[in-house]
């Protein structure tokens, strides 16, 4: 695949500033997504503060728009809720009973309903409160009904949902389910993320029991470890050794916060990790939301962007000697027996019996791509839509299963959807990648392909078709993306010039932001005879550098920049800068 771009052109670094938000569009990263018009109305109408809007809004979660916008007031990690507001939340969202029929879009609403229960189980995470045995275990419960419900829809699409009188379709008989799951499992015609919502509530869940001690000590420690790699409050920890700022390892990083803990109850091997990229996600947006301006929110989403990278990094890793799709037949198993399980779910002592919990093949990367298709929709930045897409391609590359198949492909639609002329190529991707498939994969990714589509289809224009009917003759998300996105860019060049030290002239690993808010690679930093700016001659002073780690990130798209020449050989580097540095 070719990434995008041929392009020979070193990059341009003269107004790299990594912490103004000027340099890329005029409008703020969150304003498509969170100023929704439902939420302002509400405003304007009369409730103002987040319970109030929650409470509103909660009667009305049977129209998409308003569940849609119940999400978004969640996801937003500034908003506070009370304890009294979040278990009502809980306790509505975890009713199935909306879903006792079938309709083309209950596939797409029902997934946006569960990502509604997972924004307020995430906002129940950081709240001071507790649930109850009884609470957990009548939520719990309810799993296994969505896991049937979505087993059923599932089912009905593949069947046709204009077809009501399948002679095979009998829901008392459990034969025709069991050979209907296998059907929808071999040919792949199944919306995952409702999958993995399902396993991440499971497993949410039961880090939230009133014994269990490591989850609030990964959260202190994960936020404390998050401000010394970053320098926000320097020196904060005695007890933490500090990240060294010229390998900012992830792996390092997820073995230190690992050390210690203790589980009194079995864990699923996924989660822990999942769980602290949760955290560095919600403390992220936090910073850059906040009014103190902590960090600005194009530096947070670099930072995001990195780790998200690092993550999937230590995923392909694990498969590096693994053939294409070499994992198919094992995820297609595990899948069978993890629905069949999810649903006969019991309370939280009859489903743990000392074991690990069934959860599907990498879980943490598909919730490391989801993340970063959330990340697509909220940013305004070229370069971080330029990243998602490589991150998606190699992921699609390196993809053991269909599970992973899937959610690259989501994320590469919706950068299409989003700039069809800059993102025109994915077509060609797709039949690069369909073209080194045997022809059994190749017959099953095409019809995974054709469905995903379909349900992307679907879940876009259900959306902004909510929204514009809401605003009239207003405009939906789409539209008003593309007022700032219609103009190409060079997919690589963006990147480049966004990864280059001004001094060196090309992308680093790691990039250091002054206090004047110029921009210094690490190495160029450490070679300067005198601590100034180069740019503008004001003293660096240690404290006040910020530190923008680009580590995993340079080492998998290296092949890439050296092939667009944005990397100059070593040799040639050493020559351009032996009489640079003072």
């Amino acid at each position: 695949m070719e990434g995008g771009s041929s392009s020979s052109k070193k990059p341009n670094t003269a107004s790299i500033n990594i912490e103004n938000n000027s340099i890329v569009f005029e409008m703020d990263s969150h304003k498509i997504t969170h100023n929704n018009h439902i939420l302002h109305k509400l405003e304007e109408d009369g409730p103002t503060t987040p319970d109030e809007k929650a409470k509103e809004l909660l009667t009305k979660i049977a129209e998409t728009k308003f569940l849609y916008a119940l999400k978004l007031l969640f996801e937003n990690p500034l908003n506070q809720f009370s304890p009294r507001v979040l278990r009502d939340s809980l306790i509505e969202l975890s009713d199935p009973t909306p879903f006792d029929y079938y309709e083309k879009q209950s596939e797409v609403v029902l997934e946006l309903h569960l990502r509604t229960y997972v924004a307020v189980l995430e906002q129940i995470c950081f709240s001071p409160m507790r649930l109850s045995k009884e609470l957990r275990d009548r939520v719990y419960n309810s799993l296994a009904m969505f896991s049937e419900i979505h087993r059923k829809i599932a089912q009905v699409m593949q069947e046709g949902i204009n077809n009501n009188f399948r002679s095979n379709f009998n829901q008392f008989n459990q034969r025709n389910d069991d050979i209907n799951d296998r059907n929808i499992i071999k040919i792949k015609r199944r919306n995952y993320n409702i999958d993995f919502l399902l396993i991440h509530l499971r497993d949410t869940l039961h880090s939230l029991r009133d014994d269990e001690t490591w989850y609030q000590e990964i959260l202190r420690r994960t936020k404390d470890l998050l401000k010394v790699a970053l320098n926000i409050t320097p020196g904060i920890l005695s007890n933490v050794a500090p990240i060294p700022n010229d390998n900012c390892s992830i792996l390092n990083m997820l073995t230190q916060l690992r050390q210690g803990l203790s589980f009194k109850y079995p864990v699923a091997s996924y989660y822990v990790d999942w769980r602290i990229m949760l955290i560095i996600h919600n403390n992220l947006f936090r910073w850059m939301e906040n009014k103190k301006n902590i960090i600005s929110k194009k530096f947070g989403e670099r930072i995001l962007i990195e780790y998200l990278w690092g993550y999937s990094e230590i995923e392909w890793n694990n498969i590096a000697d693994k053939s294409m799709l070499d994992s198919q037949t094992k995820f297609d198993e595990v899948s069978n027996k993890l629905v069949k399980i999810l649903r006969n779910s019991g309370s939280f002592i009859n489903d743990l019996a000392g074991n690990e919990p069934l959860t599907l093949p990498n879980t943490l990367w598909f919730g490391v791509l989801d993340l970063a298709q959330n990340l697509v929709l909220k940013s305004t930045q070229p370069v971080i839509y330029g990243l998602c897409y490589y991150l998606a391609i190699e992921s699609l590359n390196r993809a053991p299963n269909s599970f992973i198949q899937y959610k690259a492909i989501e994320i590469l639609l919706q950068l299409q959807t989003m700039n069809h002329e800059t993102f025109s190529m994915i077509d060609l991707d797709f039949d690069q990648y369909i073209q080194k498939l045997e022809t059994d994969a190749s017959e099953k990714f095409q019809s995974l392909l054709s469905f995903t589509k379909e349900k992307c289809h679907i879940d876009f224009n259900l959306l902004n078709d909510e929204i514009e009917n809401g605003k009239g003759k207003g405009k939906g998300i789409d539209q008003n993306r593309k007022e700032k996105i219609i103009i190409s860019f060079d997919i690589l060049n963006v990147i480049a010039d966004e990864m280059a030290c001004p001094i060196s002239n090309e992308p680093e690993e790691q990039l250091c932001i002054l206090k004047c808010q110029h921009v210094l690679s690490l190495n160029n930093l450490n070679k300067l005879r005198q601590k100034t700016c180069p740019k503008c001659r004001e003293l660096i002073e240690e404290n006040n550098i910020k530190h923008l780690s680009q580590n995993a990130i340079y080492k998998n798209l290296y092949s890439y920049l050296l092939d667009g020449g944005y990397i100059l050989p070593s040799t040639e580097l050493e020559d351009l800068n032996q009489n640079t540095y003072e």
